[in-house]
Formats: structure tokens, sequence, C-alpha cells
């Protein structure tokens, strides 16, 4: 059983459009499958049927439209993943049966859904204290580059 709410979707009508309701608005999904790259995509469409994505690929573990800036967007992050973590990609085998679109907030815990892992851990952004060799470079230091 899923702890996560998600879309369900039956693929025996694929290509199929649907309607979901997210914070209220309307929104029309239409999913589709190509069998050249076994790759499942969505089109999204706003309350009124203007298109408002076209051709998004559903990649394992990464926020449908994650990628678009438009405020007509829904606030939520729709993530095809498997709960138990078994899988690492989206295909006709594995999607709808193990593999769903989770809904999630977009304040929830950012975590990483091929790991597990928050998307903090493990990142090495620190900036290293050390400034002795900050001036060095592959041409010299900074202070005789320029100085002929």
């Amino acid at each position: 059983m899923a702890v996560n709410d998600y879309i369900d979707i039956n693929l025996d009508d694929v290509p199929v459009q649907f309607d979901y309701t997210i914070d209220g608005i309307d929104f029309t999904f239409y999913l589709y499958y190509n069998e050249v790259n076994d790759s499942y995509y969505i089109d999204l469409f706003d309350e009124n049927g203007v298109q408002i994505v076209n051709g998004e690929k559903l990649i394992y573990g990464y926020p449908l439209f994650g990628s678009i800036n438009d405020p007509r967007l829904p606030l939520i992050n729709i993530v095809p993943m498997d709960e138990q973590g078994n899988e690492t990609e989206v295909s006709k085998l594995n999607f709808t049966n193990t593999v769903q679109l989770f809904i999630k907030d977009t304040d929830e815990d950012d975590t990483d859904a091929n790991t597990g892992n928050s998307s903090d851990e493990g990142d090495d952004d620190t900036v290293s204290d050390n400034t002795a060799h900050a001036d060095i470079n592959d041409y010299g230091t900074d202070k005789s580059v320029g100085d002929e």
C-alpha cells in the first residue's frame, strides 16, 4: 500500500486524457507512450483547455515540469517513483505497477527518490576556510599574473 498519494492511471486506455484537481484548480493531463524509446510523456492543460506543457517525459525520481518556470503550473511536485526503491526508470513494464505518479507538496522534505537521501546529504558544497593557496592558479599567483 502506498504511503503517499498518487494519481491512479489505467494504462489500458493509453493514450489517455484525464482531469485532476490540484489546490482547487482543474488540470487536464494527456498521457501517451512512445514505443521507440519505451517512455511515457504528458501534456498539461489548464482549466480552460489552454496547453501549458507539451511532451514532458516521465523521468524516474524527477518532478514533472520541474525545469519549467510558468505560474500556471501546479504548486506541487508530481514525481514518478517507486516507494519501495526497487526501480530506477519509468517503463512499460513497471509504470502503474511499481512506479506511480506520486503527489508531493513542494514544502515536503526534498528527498531523492533514487536513494532516499535528503538533497543536502553528501553534497560537497562547503567552502574551505584554508586560504593559504587561494591565490595560486595554473598560471602562477594572482599577484604575478599580468605583472610583466
